[in-house]
This record gives structure tokens, sequence and C-alpha cells, in this order.
């Protein structure tokens, strides 16, 4: 009786997960076709940019279901992550002239956090393609995990143009107000600078629950 309980569980669990994953692409499917009727320009830019953030949801949602069940369940850090990463670089590479490096351990996260990080690592790498390379420049951003004494961190950084204090802001600001409510999300903090050898280097580290 009670592994025949599991099981009922079991599929209504996947039917909801299935109703929610088609409710979220039919809101990406109206997005997308809400920027391609858009006849102003930063109008259209914010849509696409909600459909993207929509996708990358979808995404990870996708992969947390293959990899785990219930919200105490743990995922491999590495093969999240260097998985997220190659989507990530299919989406929104394209033919630039962008590589994209990937440096991370294997550890065991919970699969809520792994959601929350997904994001995080979404908005800063899109975020890193829109500002750090102007002009058709090349460039590399850096993805890399790691773990120690019971804290993980998590870091993207770039070899761009990095960061100037006296350049107005760029953007709506929106993917930085993301990212730190995210990362308030798990309990972790965010440093954000400029690197030595040029670009800017973001860094999130928490303890995992």
């Amino acid at each position: 009786m009670a592994a025949r309980s599991n099981d009922d569980l079991e599929m209504a669990l996947a039917e909801a997960i299935h109703r929610a994953r088609n409710d979220l692409q039919a809101v990406a499917a109206m997005l997308g076709l809400q920027a391609h009727a858009a006849t102003d320009p930063a109008v259209a830019g914010a849509l696409r940019a909600a459909e993207e953030r929509v996708l990358a949801l979808i995404n990870l949602n996708v992969r947390l279901d293959a990899k785990a069940r219930g919200v105490m369940s743990t995922i491999d850090s590495r093969a999240f992550l260097e998985g997220l990463a190659e989507y990530i670089q299919s989406m929104h590479f394209g033919d630039r002239p962008f590589t994209l490096a990937i440096d991370t351990e294997s550890h065991r996260i919970p699969s809520h956090e792994a959601k929350t990080l997904g994001l995080i690592l979404n908005e800063l790498v899109v975020n890193a393609l829109k500002y750090a390379f102007p002009d058709g420049r090349a460039g590399t951003v850096t993805l890399a995990f790691h773990c120690r004494d019971g804290e993980c961190e998590m870091s993207v950084w770039d070899d761009g143009v990095g960061l100037d204090p006296a350049a107005p802001a760029q953007g709506t600001g929106l993917g930085q107000r993301m990212v730190r409510t995210l990362v308030s999300q798990l309990g972790g903090r965010l440093d954000v600078g400029p690197r030595q050898e040029g670009g800017t280097h973001c860094a999130i580290r928490w303890t995992p629950a």
C-alpha cells in the first residue's frame, strides 16, 4: 500500500511539473510574439530579455527534474553547471568571438539551491556578453566552482573592458538586482570588482544547506 501511495505521489508530481513547464513555455511564446510586434526597440529588447529568462528557467527545471526529485534531493555540481554552461553558450554565443572556460569541482549540492545558482549563472554570463566585449571584441568568460571547509564559491569572470566607476550605469540594472536577490535567497554574499588582468570578477559564496 505504501509503495502504491509513493507511486501515485510520483505520478502526481510529474504531472504537476509537466503542466508548470507547459505554462512557462506558453509565457515564453507570448513574450516572443510581443517582442516581435513591438515597435519601440527598448520595449522589444526588454521583452526578449524576459523571454530568455523564462527559457532559462524552463531549461533549469528540465535538467533538475532529470537528475533529482524532491526538495531535499542533491545533484552533482560539475555535471549540472557544465551542462548549463553549454546551454547558455548555445543560446547566446552564436558566431561571436567568445570562449567559455570552465573549472568546476564535483560536489553534491541541494537541487533547490542548484536552481538558484543556475539563474545567477545565466544572469552573470549574459551580462558579461552584453557589456564586457563592445564593438565585436573577442574575449573569454570563465566559470569556476569550488568548495572548501563547508563553504562553496561560484565565480564568473571575463577579460573584457572592465568596470569604470565614472561611467554611467549600463542597461536597466534589473539583472544586477536579480542576482543580488538570488544570492540573498542562498544566504550568501556577492563580491563584484575589477581584475588586475583586466575585466570583471563576480564571486558568490554561501554554505549549502
